[in-house]
Order: C-alpha cells, then sequence, then structure tokens
C-alpha cells in the first residue's frame, strides 16, 4: 500500500512525554514569543505524501506532508513543525541539526484568507528530515510537534487599523496591543524626515571626532552610512514599534474590500518599514497587526510508523 496516499491513524506515544532531560536542556531555544502556548494534544492527521530525494547534490531532503483537516488552512497563518525523532528501519537518526529551532513561518493559504467559493480546505504542514540511507526501506518512526499561529482563537489576537495613511504622526491605540505589550506610531513625513537629519548631524559628529574635516568627504560617507534609513514617502510606511515580548507576528494591509496587499517588511536604522514597489498605499487601506499570544498558538504531537519509502 502506498503510504502517500494512504490515511494513517495518529498514535500517542508517550515517548514524546518522557524524553530524558538531559536531551532536552541540549536543544537550542526557539524564537522568543508573547507567552507560552498551551500543551501540546495529538492531534488528528492525515499523511498526504512522502518525498525522499536522496541525492549527494545541493537539494537532498526527506518531507513528509501532514494534513489536519480539523483546522481551515485560512486560519492557520503561520506554522512550523519540529521532529523530535526520526529513524529509518537501518536504525539511522534522521532528526536536523537544527530542529528545535524551527521558527513559525506564513502559510501561503493562510495569507490569502478563506477561498471566494467552496469550503476552505484543510491545513497542510511539512515535516522535514534528514535523508536515509538508500538501503533503507522504512520510516521506522517520525514523531514531534506542530505548532500552528491561529489569531482567530482571541479576540486580541488582530489588531485592524483602518485609513492607515491618515495615522501619520500618531501613535496606534488598540486593546489588542495593550494586551501585548505592544506600542505602533506612524511616522508622518515630517518626523521621518525629523529622524533623518538627527541620524544625519550624529553620524557628522562621529567622523569629525575621528579627524575627518574635507566636507565633500563627509557628505559622501555620512549619505553611505545613512544609504538604507527610512525615506517615507508614497513607496513607505515608517512605523516606530516597541515590542518586548515579540508579539507581532506579522503586519498585513488590505484595500477596502479586503483584498491583501503585499509590501516587503525591514528593519532599518531602528524603524520598521513598510515598502511597496509597485501598486501605492491608498487612503481607504487598513493595517492589520496579528500578535501571538497563549490562545492564538496551538499545538499539536503527531506520530507516524513504518512508512515504505519511495
Amino acid at each position: 500500500m502506498n503510504a502517500a496516499s494512504q490515511s494513517l491513524p495518529l498514535l500517542l506515544v508517550a515517548a514524546l512525554a518522557a524524553l530524558p532531560a538531559a536531551a532536552q536542556s541540549k536543544a537550542k531555544p526557539g524564537p522568543a514569543r508573547a507567552a507560552a502556548p498551551a500543551a501540546a494534544t495529538p492531534a488528528n492527521t492525515k499523511l498526504t505524501s512522502v518525498q525522499d530525494r536522496r541525492s549527494s547534490g545541493s537539494f537532498p531532503r526527506c518531507t513528509l506532508g501532514i494534513e489536519l483537516p480539523d483546522i481551515p488552512a485560512a486560519d492557520a497563518k503561520a506554522s512550523r513543525v519540529v521532529v523530535r525523532k526520526a529513524v529509518d528501519d537501518l536504525g539511522t537518526n534522521l532528526v536536523p541539526d537544527d530542529a528545535a529551532s524551527a521558527r513559525l513561518e506564513p502559510t501561503q493559504r493562510g495569507q490569502f484568507g478563506n477561498p471566494k467559493e467552496g469550503p476552505a480546505p484543510p491545513t497542510i504542514v511539512f515535516a522535514e528530515m534528514k535523508n536515509p540511507p538508500r538501503k533503507a526501506k522504512l520510516l521506522k518512526e517520525v514523531s514531534g510537534e506542530i505548532e500552528l499561529y491561529v489569531p482567530s482563537r482571541d479576540p486580541n489576537g488582530e489588531a485592524a487599523f483602518p485609513k492607515i495613511l491618515s495615522m501619520g504622526g500618531k501613535p496606534l491605540s488598540h486593546p489588542a496591543l495593550k494586551a501585548t505589550g505592544v506600542e505602533i506610531g506612524v511616522l508622518s513625513q515630517a518626523q521621518v524626515t525629523a529622524e533623518r537629519k538627527k541620524a544625519e548631524a550624529a553620524e557628522r559628529a562621529k567622523l569629525k571626532k575621528d579627524g575627518l574635516t574635507e566636507e565633500d568627504q563627509l557628505k559622501e560617507l555620512v549619505e553611505s552610512a545613512l544609504y538604507s534609513f527610512p525615506k517615507g514617502g508614497e513607496e513607505q510606511i515608517v512605523l516606530r514599534v516597541n515590542d518586548p515580548k515579540k508579539a507581532i507576528q506579522d503586519i498585513k494591509l488590505v484595500d477596502g474590500k479586503g483584498e491583501p496587499k503585499f509590501s516587503g517588511r525591514s528593519e532599518q536604522a531602528g524603524f520598521m518599514v513598510l515598502e511597496f514597489w509597485g501598486e501605492k498605499p491608498k487612503p481607504d487601506w487598513t493595517m492589520k497587526v496579528l500578535m501571538q499570544s497563549e490562545k492564538s498558538l496551538v499545538r499539536h504531537t503527531f506520530v507516524f510508523r513504518d512508512l515504505p519509502l519511495p
């Protein structure tokens, strides 16, 4: 029977909860979070695929596709899979060296929201492992944890700010921000210009202290140092963000009809910058800040055994 198409019952393995303390203490810590999610519970899962690219080239990998039929894809905005145990029938340890440091990554379906027609498809995540030897025939056991970011489960999981372009020069206020200790201010163009002048003056003073006096050289070096400083204007929304608990999961823009508008997000000179290359932000656009919390982070355990390798 082909493992790529069969549904396999989820088996609760006590060993997941009884890992040796010494082994747990050596694991690399994951990214900082606003709150620890609830204890992991066994997931209702379905195996959708087993991919094994046994190659010595640049892209060797062994991956399981795991479907979570109880969680609509539009609800899970981000996910991560931590493989705790992966062993083949030869006894080879296939757990990646960096497995414990896997980060919550945005899901493609979660970014697009609910489908316009028909029921929402289920969430699918992928468990990545090391490649088994060519002689291996089975994955004897693959187990670990799936963590999902589902902001709809928390009333304070999202803060929406309609007509965001009208809020330049103002701090944003919302119960969800207050609940997670997040502070956000939208800089006006005048504030961006003032901050840039302040940074230019500080850089110029530093260079002069180092003994540089020639004006042309000073100008060139200051411009070079501030090359990535936010410029503002119609192509950027510049934010001053204080997020002490690392609660912010994502910041998104939607138009007046609720359709997502994509932007690049980066840290520049201590500011968070949303950058637009094609369509410029419109007056009716809304900015949504999605935040992690104890309620919005969902953890499940999973176990699969005796999976035939392709």
